[in-house]
């Protein structure tokens, strides 16, 4: 964004998102969609900021709504479509604190296509693939993948990334190392979580136990599972249970994100359970709920 009238906007602002404490990875994300709505300024002659009106902002959605896919035939998403307005709306927030004129006047609507990669298993969904488990060693650590996923709210690499001794039972609490791109944290378990987890402990890793293993969930050769492993697993589950959607591990952790919220619970207690640097990447589940309320 060298040399265009928005240079020092786009530049202070990426500065504010760094003070706030989003990750890296996360202001690379931003980056990337601001410059793809100030390009798009540019292209309908808008030299400033303060010339932006409400329903330019809508226009740049319908823009976003035409455009194609160049990885997969078809239209965007509508998490993408989603995820270039939010960028708008913190940057919204951001001139307005800085005593300039707010962007956001009001709301902008987001077409729901097929096309979504968050899906989420509803409440008896979850209830379904549990039931489709069985006692065999496959069948604890099954239960041991929900608990940790759903019932843990895990990203893949902190799963991974666990072993034996970081749990406490007794306190029921779970610790989360850090990742590359997060910090630690300790999380809740309930009574169910405990009992899966202690259940695989005691009847399903020793299957899978070698005298190399380390972390807490394995596969056959005593290793971590990798997310394809664990993947091709829930979706064996799902098709056993019946569920038709399309779901991935990561799906485990927005459902239950998605399901807190649904009981009431506050995003700020959710954004610390999934280990957010900011509430603005747990907005997210307000709409989903809002859609699956429909």
């Amino acid at each position: 964004m060298h040399g265009t009238p928005f240079t020092g906007y786009y530049t202070d602002f990426i500065q504010w998102l760094q003070r706030l404490g989003y990750s890296m990875t996360t202001v690379t994300g931003y980056k990337r969609q601001l410059e793809t709505f100030l390009t798009w300024l540019e292209e309908n002659h808008i030299a400033e900021l303060s010339e932006v009106k409400q329903s330019d902002i809508e226009a740049y959605s319908e823009y976003l709504h035409k455009r194609k896919n160049k990885q997969r035939s078809g239209a965007l998403s509508s998490c993408y479509i989603q995820s270039h307005i939010n960028i708008i709306r913190l940057l919204s927030r951001y001139l307005e604190l800085t005593g300039e004129q707010k962007l956001f006047k009001g709301k902008i609507y987001i077409e729901q296509g097929a096309d979504n990669p968050r899906s989420i298993l509803t409440q008896p969904e979850i209830k379904q693939l549990y039931e489709v488990t069985d006692n065999s060693a496959l069948g604890y650590r099954d239960r041991a993948m929900l608990a940790l996923y759903y019932g843990c709210g895990l990203r893949y690499g902190e799963g991974k990334r666990l072993q034996p001794d970081h749990f406490d039972y007794n306190k029921q609490l779970l610790y989360v190392k850090p990742g590359k791109n997060y910090q630690s944290r300790y999380v809740p378990m309930s009574r169910k979580v405990i009992q899966d987890l202690k259940e695989y402990e005691q009847y399903g890793r020793p299957v899978f136990e070698k005298d190399h293993s380390e972390s807490f969930l394995l596969n056959r050769a005593g290793n971590a599972p990798n997310s394809t492993g664990l993947g091709k697993r829930l979706k064996y589950l799902c098709e056993t249970a019946g569920i038709q959607k399309q779901i991935c591990l990561h799906s485990l952790r927005h459902s239950i994100a998605t399901h807190f919220l649904q009981q009431g619970m506050s995003l700020e207690h959710i954004s610390k359970f999934l280990g957010h640097t900011s509430l603005d990447s747990t907005q997210i589940y307000t709409r989903i709920a809002e859609e699956l309320e429909v």
